[in-house]
């Protein structure tokens, strides 16, 4: 039940609350739209929308402009010398925008913006023109605010900050009595974003994931709204779906609540319209009496035609296809005009979870794992951390480029921990398959216990809870909900939000905790944290009794058993070209410093590692480095460290994903989830990212690449076997692996082979156990070969050692340092050092595709010696038609690589495809080069187009 907030802060009840809560990216307009010639918005791809007040704001400081809210808000308001802005975003986002602070995130200029600007309140302001129609009524429709702030319109106050507040908050505001035929303006009066837990709001901040922005993040993330409806308005409307087990039909109820504007009695026609791979129709009319909100339902009962039969299904998109469906709902009056409308998108799909059953004995987790099934099909998640741009700053276009990323990588999903981005982002993942693991976020007042809220917090707890669960609600790439972070909800936190999703008709599971914590009405979480730091391959791939610590909730306890929703290998050092971008040479060089190879902790401090905490030592690169001196062999400058850097990362990275995959039919410690800690950063980073702020690609990235193809060949290095994994829903038949044993010298010391007569979707079987042939060089490599009918499926290259990794576990787990070696407990991959220099022929073409270019590169090894070109990475730059790049920033980015970071032995090629906008070449000739371990950089072959 709804009302709306009337004549500033007097209120209206009707129905049981006081306030209008709609859901962030809801549709509806009226049929009489406003016309407003400046501020007005996009309304979005789904339906009519409200009209969004995206453009013609201006902020300033309290301590330059002049009157209070009522002077300011008046139209008339002179504003020169206010700053003005694109949209409503950020302090930080407008002081950019308006050329303040150039080359920010370059070294550590950060550190050099004063924050004390920030301290005192700042002004938002937004002028349009309007012209309202006789019998319209007008609402103002704030979408959340960091952290508080108090709103003014023409002269008015209309909300105060003791309620408006919260950063995803969603009030709607009747200001029907105080807008005008011409001129008006919005003041907002906002305060500083307070994320502390002693005096703080139910906000966002970047944790230890990032810097913290100067302004703390102050101001609006999303952008108000100004809704003109009839007499009747349309609130609340969604679909609830009551879908057969095996999806051979589903039945949609569509829900609305219809609420009178007026002080009499009015008469509606509710009709929903459902088109996708049909068209339905539903209608009923219905009176609401004065002022009075009316939920209405429209279900298969009484409509027939609402039961889908062979619906179209919406899947992850390594599973099967993401048909939408479109619900367009409008209100019309006795007359027969339209009043109001609502549209959006939804997917027909059934989530599920469960807690996976115990072992006695076996079962390291009590209650077992958490475990998703969608359609009823059980899979493993793999995805990433979510961060928002440092400045909370968003674009369409570069959130899309990011998405595909993920897909290029094989990953099925994205963990928001709080920091929820616009509905956009959402909407697209609908569309391009890819789940969402949305939930409040650790570390400040959202984790406080509810004892210490105010009434003003808890108020705020629910408007907010009840706006993201009808916001998310619909959206079929929303998989769970965590209330709880690192702790689980005390028992009257859980019933504000249990109370808010119930009454919003939430859809799929709700999870109490990301660690393995329980909570009162939701139970046990079956998710564990952790670890953050660097711990070798064989790490991840342990499930035995070394990773139990139950009394510690299995925090930093991340071997491949269970959901971990959050943990990495640490530190990710960036290619050179990306270095070159944000840290001058010097600051490049703190890197590679020697000094950081003395464990945890050593080495320089380095700004760019987001040293902002302690408990993960991760400001240093010492944890991370010294794994690398010792493993890899000791370097001398940036180009032998860069080697170490990019094996090691695609390595560890590799070994992480795939070790989550191959346990998954574990009986007793199954693995059903993995969140890489982080999919991407705020800023250019050197710590937990899966690619770069500039969306180049290191060895992480094409390591998560080669681990997550849909059908897949692996090593385990918990026993040395062979597994085959195949992540698509359709079965595989005639597959068959080769595992071949390789000396540094190229000798083949050893083969085997094993034929996999079918493999179903979601599996992942044991195929070979070989042995390592005796006498193999300490180090060594291992090429494994899936093939389907002579053609190869998957290729996968290991360098390994005979010497392994010996871990020292008492004094590893609980420890978010991620591993302790035993002394000399290194495994010795210093062979590669001694491998000779490898010579690579290219064949290069380019064709147009629509606005894409596709550049083709064909790598062969052409060494006269038995040596492999390890780890061949190639890059499209731009450059002449004689081959040569251009100087400076040359790279072609973002970039799709069908693969990369390629090893190949004498006679071996490999072909592999680049998909970049064509514009991105800004009228250059797109040239190839290639560099790798042993593969002297190249000076460029011109990619001609064929």
């Amino acid at each position: 039940m709804y009302s709306v907030v009337r004549r500033g802060l007097a209120l209206v009840s009707v129905g049981a609350m006081c306030l209008a809560i709609l859901p962030a990216g809801t549709g509806y307009a009226s049929a009489a739209a406003p016309a407003i010639t400046a501020g007005r918005g996009d309304a979005g791809p789904v339906g009519a929308g409200p009209v969004t007040l995206r453009s013609g704001w201006k902020i300033q400081s309290s301590a330059v402009a002049g009157g209070d809210g009522a002077a300011i808000s008046d139209p008339g308001y002179p504003t020169g010398g206010w700053l003005p802005i694109s949209q409503p975003e950020t302090l930080m986002a407008g002081l950019l925008e308006n050329g303040r602070y150039p080359d920010v995130l370059y070294s550590n200029n950060l550190a050099s913006v004063p924050a004390d600007q920030f301290a005192v309140n700042w002004w938002y302001r937004e002028a349009f023109s309007l012209h309202p129609r006789p019998g319209q009524h007008t609402s103002l429709i704030m979408n959340g605010v960091l952290s508080r702030a108090n709103l003014w319109v023409n002269g008015m106050k209309v909300a105060d900050q003791s309620q408006l507040q919260g950063a995803y908050s969603r009030f709607e505001y009747d200001i029907s009595p105080y807008v005008r035929d011409g001129a008006n303006a919005i003041a907002l009066d906002v305060f500083r974003n307070d994320t502390s837990n002693r005096t703080g709001y139910l906000t966002l901040n970047m944790v230890d994931w990032n810097p913290p922005s100067p302004d703390n993040w102050t101001g609006l993330q999303f952008a108000p709204q100004l809704a003109q409806d009839g007499a009747v308005s349309v609130r609340n409307a969604h679909v609830v779906q009551a879908n057969a087990p095996d999806l051979s039909t589903s039945g949609l109820t569509v829900k609305a609540d219809l609420r009178n504007n007026t002080a009499a009695a009015q008469s509606a026609e509710l009709t929903a319209v459902i088109t996708g791979d049909r068209r339905i129709t539903a209608r009923t009319r219905i009176t609401v009496p004065a002022g009075a909100t009316v939920a209405v339902s429209l279900g298969p009962a009484d409509f027939p035609q609402l039961r889908l039969r062979h619906p179209a299904v919406w899947w992850p998109y390594q599973m099967g296809n993401q048909p939408l469906y479109h619900l367009a709902v409008t209100a019309t009056g006795a007359k027969n005009d339209v009043s109001d409308r609502y549209a959006e998108d939804f997917g027909i799909r059934t989530v599920t979870s469960r807690l996976t059953p115990v072992v006695a004995g076996q079962t390291l987790g009590a209650a077992g794992y958490r475990q998703y099934a969608i359609n009823g099909v059980p899979f493993v998640v793999r995805g990433g951390g979510w961060s928002q741009d440092l400045f909370l700053r968003y674009s369409p276009r570069n959130i899309h480029d990011q998405l595909a990323y993920i897909k290029n990588m094989g990953l099925n999903a994205i963990r928001f921990e709080g920091n929820f981005p616009p509905d956009d982002m959402f909407q697209q993942m609908d569309r391009m398959g890819i789940l969402s693991l949305p939930g409040w976020q650790c570390c400040n007042k959202w984790e406080q216990s509810s004892t210490r809220w105010s009434d003003e917090i808890k108020a705020s707890a629910a408007n907010q809870a009840a706006n993201v669960a009808r916001w998310l609600r619909d959206h079929p790439s929303v998989l769970t909900f965590y209330q709880g972070s690192d702790n689980e909800p005390d028992p009257a936190k859980e019933a504000i939000y249990l109370d808010a999703f119930t009454a919003a008709d939430w859809p799929t599971p709700q999870i109490a905790s990301a660690e393995y914590k329980a909570s009162a009405q939701l139970g046990e979480s079956g998710n564990k944290e952790g670890p953050y730091n660097y711990a070798p391959p064989a790490y991840w791939w342990e499930s035995g009794p070394v990773m139990s610590n139950p009394d510690d909730a299995f925090t930093n306890a991340g071997g491949a058993f269970g959901f971990d929703t959050e943990t990495s290998p640490g530190n990710t050092v960036p290619t050179r070209d990306s270095l070159n971008r944000f840290l001058p040479a010097a600051d490049q060089n703190q890197l590679w410093d020697p000094s950081s190879t003395n464990g945890s902790g050593t080495g320089p401090d380095i700004f760019h590692t987001s040293p902002f905490n302690d408990y993960t030592a991760i400001g240093r690169m010492g944890q991370y480095n010294t794994a690398l001196w010792n493993r890899y062999g000791h370097w001398s400058d940036m180009a032998s460290y860069q080697a170490a850097a990019q094996a090691g990362g695609y390595e560890v990275t590799r070994a992480e994903f795939e070790a989550y995959i191959g346990h998954a039919k574990d009986p007793a410690n199954p693995s059903t989830g993995l969140i890489y800690w982080q999919m991407n950063k705020a800023w250019p980073s050197l710590q937990w990212e899966l690619y770069g702020y500039d969306l180049d690609q290191s060895g992480v990235f094409f390591g998560a690449k080669k681990a997550n193809e849909a059908v897949h060949v692996m090593y385990s290095y918990d026993n040395g076997s062979i597994k085959v994994a195949n992540l698509t829903n359709q079965t595989r038949r005639g597959l068959r692996a080769k595992a071949e044993f390789i000396d540094l010298d190229g000798t083949v010391r050893g083969v085997g082979s094993a034929t996999i007569a079918s493999l179903a979707g979601q599996d992942v079987r044991t195929v070979l156990t070989p042995t390592v042939p005796a006498g193999i060089s300490t180090t060594y490599f291992l090429r494994l070969t899936l093939s389907q009918a002579g053609k190869t499926v998957s290729r996968n290259v290991y360098w390994l050692s005979t010497t392994p990794d010996k871990i020292d576990w008492a004094d590893t787990i609980d420890q978010g340092d991620g591993a302790a070696f035993e002394p000399g407990g290194y495994a010795d991959l210093t062979g590669l050092r001694s491998l000779g220099p490898a010579a690579v022929r290219l064949h290069t073409t380019t064709r147009r595709a629509g606005d894409d270019d596709v550049t083709t590169v064909t790598v062969t090894n052409v060494s006269s010696r038995p040596t492999p070109a390890f780890l061949t990475r190639a890059d499209v730059r731009r450059g002449n038609a004689a081959g040569t790049p251009l100087a400076g920033d040359n790279q072609v980015l973002p970039i799709l690589w069908s693969d990369n970071d390629i090893t190949l032995w004498p006679g071996e090629s490999q072909t592999i495809t680049a998909t970049y906008r064509h514009n991105d070449l800004r009228g250059a000739r797109p040239v190839v080069t290639v560099s790798g371990w042993n593969v002297p950089p190249s000076a460029g072959q011109p990619a001609a187009e064929n």
